[in-house]
């Protein structure tokens, strides 16, 4: 019995001290009375290794296109590594820490969007949501797993719950959004609301996201497109408001190709808006970016020639394009 227990607490001092982890994570053992830091830590690794591991898929895919198969599969395997040690540095954490709720959620997510493991993740997600009932990611996580898998009225509630308890994070509402325009359907039937009611909501997440994270490209850009869809809900739209949304995208864009689409897009609200003018310099400046744009061309071809000299145009507008 003696030399029995005495294996076994050897193991566990095994696993407290973190033999197992692998090199890169060898001064977690040191932080593993102090949950906060030891996640804090865990969590910061975990981005940044999972920052190299997307760059090196990228890396991955573009050698596999250019026909070098050998060095993609390497760029492949080393990615799939850093997703095992970031597993092995989270299963660490929660061993030494099994009620932290944000590890719980961190695990979740890693489970759930690098191994497909589903069904983990989501036990992971309503562990963390028990564990505090206040903190609002599991709860915007749990949300996005139900409405992909068509459990809808779950999915609304876990985003209500969301946003009640953080109201001031701008993804939940961008995510919530999406929802909206893509299942009206759905939404129509649990919100009880007719079509038009549910666009207009959505454009309340979707203007309120833009608000909270004026800096957030992906979610300002949204925002602009967004105006489109309004046209399959039968809803009036405001032209001149999404021109501006077009504008505040543009502000952002960190590319010649951001630039370009949002140009493009813009000048097509000015064409929707019947503002011959703008679109036309719109579509000038489009071109600048992109001249062999057959979209460009043919909303410039469809357009006509402008009332107005485009040099004139050019010269007047941009003050007004970069409000």
């Amino acid at each position: 019995m003696l030399p029995m227990m005495a294996g076994i607490l050897m193991v566990a001092c095994v696993f407290a001290l973190g033999a197992d982890l692998p090199k890169e994570l060898d001064q977690l053992p040191a932080l593993r009375m102090d949950e906060a830091a030891l996640v804090q830590a865990m969590r910061a690794f975990d981005v940044r290794e999972s920052a190299r591991a997307d760059a090196e898929l990228k890396e991955a895919q573009e050698k596999a296109a250019a026909g070098d198969t050998e060095t993609a599969e390497a760029k492949r395997q080393s990615a799939i590594e850093r997703f095992k040690a970031i597993r092995q540095g989270y299963e660490y954490v929660l061993r030494q820490h099994p009620s932290s709720a944000r590890a719980q959620n961190y695990y979740g997510e890693l489970l759930y969007d690098r191994f497909g493991e589903t069904a983990g993740a989501v036990r992971a997600w309503e562990l963390s949501a028990s564990l505090d009932p206040k903190f609002s990611a599991p709860f915007n996580n749990l949300a996005i797993h139900h409405c992909h898998t068509g459990n809808y009225a779950q999915g609304l509630y876990c985003y209500d719950r969301a946003i009640s308890l953080d109201p001031y994070m701008a993804d939940y509402r961008y995510n919530l959004a999406q929802m909206y325009l893509v299942n009206f359907p759905d939404v129509q039937k649990i919100r009880k609301w007719d079509k038009p009611k549910v666009y207009r909501e959505a454009m309340k997440l979707s203007k309120r996201a833009k608000e909270l994270a004026p800096d957030d490209f992906d979610i300002v850009q949204d925002y602009a497109v967004n105006f489109f869809a309004g046209e399959d809900f039968g809803v009036k739209i405001n032209w001149k408001d999404a021109a501006k949304a077009w504008q505040d995208t543009r502000a952002l864009a960190r590319s010649d190709e951001e630039r370009f689409y949002s140009w493009l897009n813009e000048a097509r609200t000015w064409i929707r808006a019947e503002d011959r003018p703008r679109a036309a310099a719109c579509l000038e400046e489009a071109l600048r970016l992109r001249p062999d744009s057959a979209v460009a061309k043919k909303l410039q071809a469809d357009l006509g020639p402008s009332p107005e000299k485009p040099g004139r145009i050019r010269a007047k507008e941009p003050a007004k394009m970069r409000e």
